[in-house]
């Protein structure tokens, strides 16, 4: 009887070891996954960097070239508006850096205290610095809708 129990607890234990062995494998997956996912969406297909120093340096070029270009938007929309809209274009661009900031803190804080933060913050100020070059062209900048 006492060898029955010992044979029933230790199957019991294979068992369980199997299910923890099974679960860990899932979750293992799942986190590679995820890693992979947040890996493309960060870098995008258009990556040649190797190394973290590389993909910090490209996203801080990607950034600057980005941010230069929406500047040369907002000067040539400032140009086209009447003193009043000149004003509240300029307002609408200092609530807009608050937000660009924000937003990419937030985006970026899933990094907190990881080498991947700087990275994913850069990218975010790019992207995000893109997407408001496109809404200044309805100032009509340069014919922007020919």
């Amino acid at each position: 009887m006492k060898h029955c129990k010992i044979l029933v607890i230790g199957l019991s234990l294979m068992i369980r070891l199997e299910y923890i062995e099974k679960k860990l494998e899932d979750r293992i997956m799942k986190m590679f996954s995820a890693f992979l996912a947040a890996s493309i969406i960060l870098f995008g297909s258009q990556c040649s960097a190797q190394t973290m120093i590389d993909m910090k340096d490209e996203a801080g070029a990607k950034y600057k070239q980005a941010d230069t270009e929406m500047n040369r938007i907002y000067k040539l929309a400032t140009a086209t508006c009447n003193s009043t809209g000149r004003d509240k274009l300029k307002k609408a661009q200092l609530a807009w850096i608050k937000y660009r900031d924000l937003c990419c803190e937030a985006e970026a804080s899933i990094y907190e205290g990881g080498s991947m933060y700087g990275l994913a913050y850069t990218n975010c100020m790019a992207d995000v610095t893109k997407e408001r070059s496109g809404r200044l062209k309805v100032y009509d900048v340069e014919n922007s809708w020919k």
